[in-house]
């Protein structure tokens, strides 16, 4: 059974060390590589701008090598032209000032709402004509640090059978030093919408082994997971707005409050995900070592 999570239940669901400040100074050495993730960040609204003013803060003090955009890039239909207004106010004047590329995928407001439909080529397109927007295609793979990242577009994943088939591919390949799959849609989640049914039914146990992050949005809150095999399930949706979340079993950390997720390697060996709010409070901290053959019991 689900329960609420409240202020005083939050610190029981969090298995991690307590919260600290990213204002104090950090005795932590260097990261080879660091990455923040977030997710539905796309509202153009308050919320989108105090989280952006937060991760300008953070990119100063801590290294950013590259962004993640985990899907809904612009509410409320996606974008109408590679012209159109959104990309300027959506992404290039919040996230411009930090200097770096962020990479994305397709949320389900990218495709559209309602009768209003988006224009998917717009946003790959647009690849070419920004200095730090990168969506190649649909679905697609990069690597960056020994990291492999895997890039899916979840919403139409199900009837996809070209980019089911690129998946099972692209997984059976050698696995790098990492790997991490990216999608808007979660495999698990203790938000309003809860489990992706597709995704936890035919794509959570394909990742056992061959993959060691699933990060994902969609759910506007910031929560820390795991599979029956030992898949990491980072969630990053609170970028511009909050819901409620509830605790389920599989829930490690979980907060309804404005943030992103940082993900940074600090050795061969292992990485780490931090949540943080926009406070530039740590929330949360979790290890991740490189993941081993693994079934699900």
């Amino acid at each position: 059974m689900r329960r609420s999570l409240t202020t005083a239940a939050l610190a029981a669901v969090c298995l991690s060390s307590a919260s600290t400040s990213l204002l104090a100074h950090s005795t932590e050495s260097t990261p080879e590589l660091g990455v923040v993730l977030l997710g539905d960040q796309g509202k153009g609204n308050a919320g989108q701008l105090q989280v952006a003013e937060a991760l300008s803060a953070f990119c100063k003090r801590e290294r950013c090598d590259f962004g993640i955009l985990l899907g809904d890039n612009f509410y409320n239909s996606g974008v109408k032209n590679i012209d159109d207004s959104k990309f300027k106010t959506h992404f290039e004047q919040p996230y411009g000032q930090l200097g770096i590329e962020f990479w994305a995928v397709l949320g389900n407001h990218d495709y559209g709402f309602g009768f209003a439909r988006g224009n998917i080529q717009a946003q790959i397109d647009y690849t070419q004509k920004s200095k730090f927007w990168r969506m190649p295609t649909r679905y697609y793979s990069f690597h960056k640090n020994d990291i492999e990242f895997v890039a899916l577009d979840t919403v139409a994943l199900p009837r996809d059978r070209d980019q089911q088939s690129w998946l099972d591919r692209t997984l059976d390949k050698p696995k790098p030093g990492f790997r991490v799959v990216l999608g808007h849609y979660p495999i698990h989640s203790g938000g309003q919408h809860g489990d992706t049914r597709f995704m936890r039914d035919n794509v959570s146990q394909k990742l056992c082994g061959k993959a060691d992050i699933y990060a994902s949005g969609h759910d506007h809150h910031l929560e820390h997971l795991k599979t029956d095999c030992g898949v990491e399930l980072l969630l990053s949706g609170a970028a511009a707005e909050t819901r409620s979340v509830n605790a389920t079993p599989r829930t490690l950390f979980a907060a309804s409050t404005l943030g992103f997720a940082y993900l940074k390697k600090t050795s061969e060996s292992e990485l780490k995900i931090q949540y943080i709010d926009s406070a530039l409070n740590v929330l949360a901290e979790f290890a991740v070592e490189k993941a081993k053959e693994r079934t699900v019991d």
